[in-house]
C-alpha cells in the first residue's frame, strides 16, 4: 500500500506547476518553444543534485531508455503548453483523467499484465468523469472545450511513456531511472537547435532573456521534478503502471479546488471559470472519477 502515498502525493506538486505553467506561459513566453526550451535548463541544475545523492547511476544498455524518455517527455509538454494556452487550466488538467484508460488497455496488452472487473470498472469511471468535465457549453450547445485535440495527443504519448517506465523500472533501480531520465529532460534543450525553425526562435527570445522568466521557470521545475519523482516512486512500488494512473487521479479534486482558491485569491494572474454551473460539471465529473479510485483502493 506504500505506492498509494506516493501517488497521492505527486498531483499536489503537479497541481501548483500547472497553474504556473498557464501564468508563465502568458506573460513571460513568446511561443511554446520558448516555453519548452527554458524548462530543461533547470534539469542540469538537477543532474549533478540527484548525482550527489542517489550516486552515479551504473551505464548499461537499460540506461538508454530512460533517458529517450526524458527526451519525449520534453516533447509532450509541446502539446500541453498548446492546450494550455486556449483554455482553463483546470479543465486541461482534467482531461489527463484519461491516460489511466490507455494505460491498462497498453500494459494488459504489452507488458500481459493482469485486468481485474474492480480495475476495469474504475477506468469506465475515470472515462466517463473525464467526458463529462471536456464538454462546456457554447451558445446553448455542448462541446468540446478549446484545445482538446492537443491535450489528447498529449494523453496518448503520456499513456505510452507510462506502461514504457513502468518497464524501465524493472530493470535498473528507481535512483538510476531518476538520474537517467532526467539527464534526457536536459538534453531534449539543445537537441532542439537541430531544428532550425525552433532554432531561430529560441535565439531569439535568448536575446531578450529575463531572469524573473527562468526563475519561475526553476521554481516550477521544482515542483515537477517532485511530482514525476514521486509518481517514479509510486510506479517502482505498485504491481502496475495502471494503478498508478488511475491513483494519481485524485488530481482531479486538487485542481478545481486550488483554481478556486487562486481565482479569488489572484484574479489578476489566475482567472479561471469559478461560476456556479461550471464548477457544478467539474465537481460531478471529479466525483464520478474520485469513485473509480475508490474502488481501485478497495482491491489494493
Amino acid at each position: 500500500m506504500t505506492w498509494i502515498y506516493f501517488a497521492l502525493v505527486a498531483p499536489i506538486f503537479w497541481s501548483i506547476s500547472n497553474f504556473v505553467d498557464k501564468y508563465t506561459l502568458e506573460k513571460y513566453f513568446n511561443n511554446v518553444y520558448d516555453f519548452l526550451f527554458f524548462s530543461t535548463l533547470t534539469s542540469w541544475i538537477f543532474v549533478p543534485i540527484l548525482i550527489l545523492i542517489f550516486g552515479i547511476p551504473e551505464i548499461s544498455i537499460y540506461s538508454v531508455p530512460p533517458i529517450i524518455f526524458g527526451i519525449v517527455l520534453i516533447g509532450s509538454y509541446g502539446f500541453y503548453g498548446k492546450a494550455l494556452a486556449l483554455g482553463e487550466t483546470s479543465r486541461i488538467v482534467l482531461m489527463f483523467k484519461l491516460i489511466p484508460v490507455l494505460t491498462l488497455i497498453l500494459g494488459y496488452i504489452l507488458l500481459h499484465q493482469t485486468l481485474t472487473l474492480n480495475e476495469f470498472i474504475a477506468f469506465v469511471l475515470v472515462l466517463i468523469g473525464a467526458f463529462f468535465v471536456s464538454l462546456e457549453r457554447i451558445d446553448g450547445k455542448l462541446r468540446l472545450f478549446k484545445g482538446v485535440r492537443w491535450i489528447l495527443i498529449d494523453i496518448i504519448i503520456w499513456s505510452i511513456l507510462f506502461v514504457c517506465i513502468d518497464w524501465s523500472l524493472t530493470t535498473i533501480s528507481f535512483e538510476s531511472y531518476i538520474v537517467w531520465e532526467t539527464l534526457g529532460t536536459a538534453l531534449a534543450g539543445p537537441l532542439m537547435f537541430l531544428i532550425p525553425n525552433i532554432r531561430r526562435q529560441i535565439i531569439y527570445d535568448l536575446q531578450i532573456f529575463s531572469w524573473p522568466k527562468f526563475n519561475w521557470m526553476a521554481v516550477n521545475n521544482v515542483f515537477d521534478l517532485l511530482g514525476q519523482m514521486s509518481v517514479k516512486k509510486a510506479l517502482a512500488l505498485a504491481p502496475s503502471a495502471g494503478l498508478v494512473t488511475v491513483a494519481i487521479q485524485i488530481q482531479s479534486l486538487y485542481i478545481i479546488i486550488l483554481g478556486v482558491i487562486l481565482t479569488i485569491l489572484f484574479p489578476t494572474y489566475i482567472k479561471e471559470d469559478i461560476s456556479r454551473k461550471n464548477l457544478t460539471n467539474k465537481f460531478v465529473g471529479a466525483f464520478i472519477m474520485f469513485a473509480g479510485v475508490y474502488i481501485l483502493f478497495t482491491t489494493t
